[in-house]
């Protein structure tokens, strides 16, 4: 059995899995934030006073031939810092990904930039 000659890679590529550049409305909030706001439909009425996020919800639907009535208040005592991102008919929510700012993107794609 012939012994095959084996050829080595010369080069190898970085690759990045293609981000999502979507742009959302939002804010970060501080200790002086004072905001109150609602969604277009008036279900939802929120405030941010400094660090406390405010969110009441008064809705009333129909599901599957029942009547749902929502009444409910939440707050949260929020760190200072924290990014809430408006989302349309929620109001502002705590998202579950790490929004950052166009800047900090920029920033972040310099830093790994290949030479």
């Amino acid at each position: 059995m012939k012994k095959r000659e084996l050829k080595p890679q010369q080069t190898v590529e970085r690759f990045m899995i293609k981000p999502h550049y979507g742009l959302f409305l939002g804010i970060t909030v501080a200790k002086d934030t004072d905001i109150e706001d609602e969604t277009e439909d008036g279900k939802v009425h929120q405030t941010i006073k400094g660090t406390v996020f405010t969110t009441i919800k008064k809705d009333e639907r129909e599901y599957n031939g029942m009547k749902i009535k929502e009444d409910s208040k939440l707050i949260v005592n929020v760190p200072e810092g924290t990014r809430l991102v408006w989302v349309e008919g929620q109001g502002y929510i705590l998202p579950d990904f790490e929004p950052k700012t166009t800047k900090e993107v920029i920033e972040d794609m310099e830093c790994i930039k290949e030479f």
